[in-house]
């Protein structure tokens, strides 16, 4: 399990910048977050159990409610990240990848959906450094095979076999170059967090 702390800078066009927190905790493919800020988010839960199963508590409302699959495309609480970019822990239960390139430094890995498996892109570009293993870039193209959004992920670091990125950033080419950075403050590996924590009831103060 990890647990992550993080602050956010969503940044829409003509618009001033939001500042968000969040904390998280992960676990297998179960991922629990909680707003911190600002005032009118925080207290808000979500809590993905798999790629299928996405609830939210709205404090203002004191009320659970599960977001319909077929809602996986729309923007996660005002953000450029999916909800689908939200619940999918890992890509390999949903993709399967084909090596388009090497350098001593990086692969360049396509990524198209597995036969009978739903899902929102057509396709995904990573660049991966050989390094950490990890994600420096990922490029997502739609169905029509247009480029509609770009997430790098920088500032890696390791605890143990475990290497995250500090700062992920997804640009969204369909808002007007809309963006959303996450940048960590904390970062907990094998905390022993409990299955509890990632129930319904859990999501209810």
């Amino acid at each position: 399990d990890q647990f992550f702390e993080y602050e956010l800078i969503n940044v829409e066009p003509g618009r001033e910048a939001k500042m968000m927190a969040l904390k998280v905790h992960i676990k297998g493919e179960r991922r629990m977050t909680e707003f911190l800020a600002p005032g009118d988010m925080k207290g808000t839960k979500v809590l993905v159990r798999s790629r299928a199963e996405l609830y939210i508590y709205l404090p203002a409302y004191n009320k659970v409610r599960r977001v319909a699959s077929s809602a996986t495309k729309g923007g996660f609480l005002g953000t450029t990240y999916s909800n689908e970019d939200i619940s999918t822990i890992t890509f390999a239960n949903v993709y399967s990848g084909k090596l388009l390139s090497e350098t001593a430094e990086h692969w360049v890995v396509e990524a198209s959906p597995k036969e009978g498996v739903k899902a929102m892109y057509g396709k995904l570009v990573f660049t991966v450094r050989k390094d950490y293993k990890q994600a420096s870039e990922l490029k997502y193209f739609n169905a029509k095979a247009e480029h509609i959004k770009t997430e790098t992920r920088t500032e890696y670091s390791c605890q143990g076999n475990i290497c995250n990125a500090g700062v992920m950033k997804m640009v969204d080419h369909s808002r007007g170059e809309a963006s959303t950075e996450f940048q960590r403050r904390d970062w907990q590996v094998n905390t022993g967090v409990s299955d509890s924590l990632f129930s319904k009831r859990n999501l209810q103060p």
